[in-house]
């Protein structure tokens, strides 16, 4: 077989219990190891106090709430796949979140193959917590959907779906799913494969992810990759294997554009981590950063990336290096922007947030999110701005953010103002 996956899917398979709340930001104290530096900034945006109560406080499912509904308020046409997406987007919080009832609710409102697609991973948390019945339930609905699309959008709900049977035991059931799934698509199932095939059929795994490497097309690629990481997970006691599996990685990233090296490197650095091999996941984290330090990249993708190896390097335990990358693209920001069309500006500054959320930086959080709700506000038409207010809204509850009045003020104010022309 040979394989592809734009995603990293494997977590999903994994996964035995939903944590919620991990972000150091859910409560009203500031990091006691450092200051904000970034609320000395001159160039963060005044806020003024409202003269009147805004938003009630929000709990994070009222702001994933508040999100859905947002999304909800652009128009179906001519816009029902960016509705579609946004609304999809919020689901797919709930279910990290633990919550899924929620989740489900908002799927049930989706049109179009999003939904398929949302009621596979739903469930699949369902087999993960060993609720079986309800686990095929969730998998008959989502090729319900599947019935009515093509092509791709049919794959990917197909592909998702066939997940739920690998969890459940049923694996003929799930390549029967498969059947007739372009070849591209199908390293999606194999990484989940490696995740649960016995000790004696990971050898079989690796020669596939081996064969699509030697294509060198790159979706098999790339899916090769990832399931090399997974079956590295499963063979780190393994010096042999081990070995196999670091030099494979090694050579194979070289081949991707920069940007995904990058990415690449910093999950090869965290699947190290988490398999006690500290020092080389350092060594690869090290890399990916020279990577990105050599490279000019778009100036939308600076801070985006940059967060990503800030969060890796809070993860290794290195926060001082980590809060210092943060601020840094913090104050560059306001000379960058002007390079970054206004519908991506908020994005960037999103990602540093979140950054600071780990690190339990509130208050530079806070100012990083005020920031990014301005830069939401500068495109004249509604449904970007609806966009950007329901992505900051799902940053927010996904970090656990608490609201100060002048962000909920802030929040109600742009709400209020998406009206025609979107």
């Amino acid at each position: 077989m040979r394989f592809t996956s734009k995603q990293t899917t494997i977590a999903l398979i994994t996964q035995l219990i939903i944590f919620i709340g991990q972000s150091g930001c859910a409560n009203e104290s500031t990091n006691p190891k450092s200051e904000s530096v970034l609320k000395q900034q001159p160039e963060m945006p005044a806020i003024q106090t409202p003269a009147s109560p805004p938003l009630a406080n929000l709990s994070r499912d009222d702001l994933l709430d508040l999100a859905f509904q947002i999304s909800t308020s652009i128009p179906i046409e001519p816009f029902a796949s960016d509705r579609a997406r946004m609304q999809a987007l919020v689901s797919q919080a709930c279910i990290k979140n633990g919550s899924l009832i929620q989740a489900i609710q908002y799927a049930s409102r989706i049109e179009g193959w999003r939904q398929g697609e949302l009621f596979a991973l739903i469930g699949q948390q369902y087999a993960t917590a060993n609720e079986t019945q309800r686990a095929r339930d969730f998998a008959a609905r989502a090729m319900e959907v599947a019935t009515n699309e093509i092509d791709w959008r049919r794959e990917r709900i197909v592909i998702e779906t066939a997940k739920i049977y690998l969890q459940l035991g049923d694996s003929g059931k799930a390549s029967a799913l498969v059947e007739g799934v372009t070849q591209a698509e199908l390293g999606k199932l194999e990484t989940a494969r490696t995740a649960i095939v016995l000790q004696s059929q990971l050898d079989n795994q690796a020669d596939m992810f081996d064969k699509a490497l030697a294509t060198k097309n790159f979706d098999l690629v790339r899916g090769a990759i990832e399931g090399y990481l997974v079956w590295l997970d499963r063979v780190s006691e393994d010096e042999i294997r081990t070995t196999r599996a670091l030099k494979v990685i090694d050579d194979a990233l070289p081949g991707l554009p920069v940007d995904l090296q990058v990415k690449y490197g910093i999950d090869f650095a965290d699947h190290l981590h988490k398999n006690l091999k500290r020092d080389l996941a350092i060594l690869k984290l090290d890399k990916a950063t020279e990577i990105f330090s050599a490279t000019t990249f778009l100036p939308e993708d600076v801070a985006p990336l940059g967060a990503m190896i800030a969060r890796a390097r809070i993860r290794m335990g290195d926060e001082k290096s980590a809060r210092l990358f943060l601020q840094r693209f913090y104050s560059e920001h306001s000379t960058r922007r002007e390079g970054i069309v206004n519908l991506r500006r908020a994005t960037s500054l999103r990602a540093l947030a979140e950054g600071f959320c780990e690190l339990g930086d509130r208050d530079d959080a806070i100012a990083c999110y005020t920031w990014a709700l301005e830069e939401g506000t500068i495109n004249p038409n509604a449904r970007p701005r609806a966009e950007d207010l329901g992505a900051t809204c799902i940053s927010m509850a996904e970090c656990g953010v608490s609201l100060t009045p002048e962000l909920k003020h802030q929040i109600d104010t742009i709400r209020s103002s998406l009206t025609y022309p979107w």
